[in-house]
């Protein structure tokens, strides 16, 4: 979801803008700003959790593999368990509103247990009740691992959930506040999608691979310059084995996206960073460690120089757009990064991995 506001405030990264807030300009790093794991219920499925999102400061969601959906009503000090169905793996979670959420299931045939057939669910009183969405044009997609919603002036404009990891890939559409939906075969261009993002009406990428075989893919971010009517390839990786994660856009002409790189040669991170700097375009590497057991998941920019991204032996952070990285103490195979505006004019980020951390950062001269 993102809002038309000042240029200033745009600056403030991709998850911030998703909130459809304005915001105060960033500050640089500061010594005493460090992670604090908050507590949630222990995660043993696998090694991540996937899908956050924040109304506000205070109210926020998150959900896992076990088809479980926490609640939380003051910043992530406590969560509730408010729905769960066996079956379902939660892939992704937006939400419009503190009311309007969007729920993606990545579907049966990746995760062994994962038997729920309903892509996508729609939830109208904060979470805890959800309806499976029905296409009302085109062939129901498999799986969702991206939801994307655009917002301008305070109303939802496009709601986009697209999937899978593995394909096959397709995309499901909604252009009226997402009452209904329409489904595309997304599979001439892209084997997967893993992360969806759009800048305005126009202008918007897809994070994926060009083969749903992940051993032959090779990573791939498309470009939509039409409203999503037509996409092209403006990045593909140079090697087998790879896909594009996740991507951010802290504005129209800086981005940033991670490459998982399953192939990569002794010596190397099995994946890195790539980024932008004419609104993707075009795209270079960028090495956040030679670390080999590091896979990067979830990246996010608060702007254009400052962003922070996870991995599955810890996280990395910058201050220079990517020229240098350090280690981040955020947790283990970070998925997701959100930036959540303070009425005390700071913003706080928290990220979801194998658990939940948040960053409190301070507003403009605090």
């Amino acid at each position: 979801m993102k809002l038309k506001i000042s240029m200033l405030a745009r600056r403030l990264g991709q998850a911030v803008l998703a909130l459809g807030l304005a915001l105060v300009a960033p500050v640089p790093a500061r010594a005493d700003e460090h992670w604090i794991k908050l507590p949630t219920v222990p995660y043993t499925l696998n090694n991540k959790q996937d899908a956050m999102a924040f109304a506000d400061a205070l109210t926020g969601w998150y959900g896992n593999g076990t088809g479980r959906l926490y609640r939380t009503d003051d910043g992530g000090e406590a969560w509730t368990a408010v729905w769960t169905k066996q079956g379902t793996y939660v892939r992704a979670l937006e939400f419009a509103d503190g009311q309007t959420g969007f729920l993606g299931n990545i579907g049966p045939g990746y995760f062994p247990g994962v038997n729920d057939r309903q892509p996508l669910y729609v939830s109208h009183d904060g979470g805890v009740h959800w309806t499976a969405v029905q296409p009302v044009a085109g062939r129901q997609i498999v799986g969702v691992c991206a939801i994307d919603v655009l917002k301008a002036n305070g109303k939802v404009l496009a709601v986009r959930a697209g999937g899978r990891v593995g394909g096959p890939a397709g995309m499901l559409e909604s252009f009226d506040e997402g009452r209904s939906f329409r489904a595309r075969d997304m599979s001439a261009v892209t084997g997967m999608i893993l992360d969806i993002h759009f800048v305005d009406a126009d202008t918007g990428f897809i994070a994926g691979a060009s083969a749903a075989e992940e051993a032959k893919a090779h990573a791939r971010i498309l470009k939509t310059t039409d409203g999503g009517k037509s996409w092209r390839a403006v990045f593909d990786s140079d090697r087998a084995g790879d896909n594009n994660w996740k991507l951010a856009f802290p504005s129209a002409r800086i981005g940033y996206a991670t490459i998982i790189s399953y192939r990569a040669p002794a010596g190397e991170a099995r994946g890195y960073v790539v980024k932008t700097e004419d609104g993707g375009e075009h795209w270079r590497r960028l090495t956040v460690t030679h670390d080999a057991d590091w896979i990067p998941y979830g990246v996010a920019f608060l702007d254009e120089e400052r962003g922070w991204v996870g991995g599955s032996t810890g996280g990395y952070a910058t201050s220079d757009g990517g020229k240098s990285w350090t280690p981040q103490d955020m947790g283990l195979s970070i998925n997701k990064i959100r930036f959540v505006p303070r009425a005390d004019g700071g913003v706080t980020a928290f990220a979801i991995g194998k658990d939940i951390y948040k960053l409190e950062l301070p507003g403009n001269g605090r």
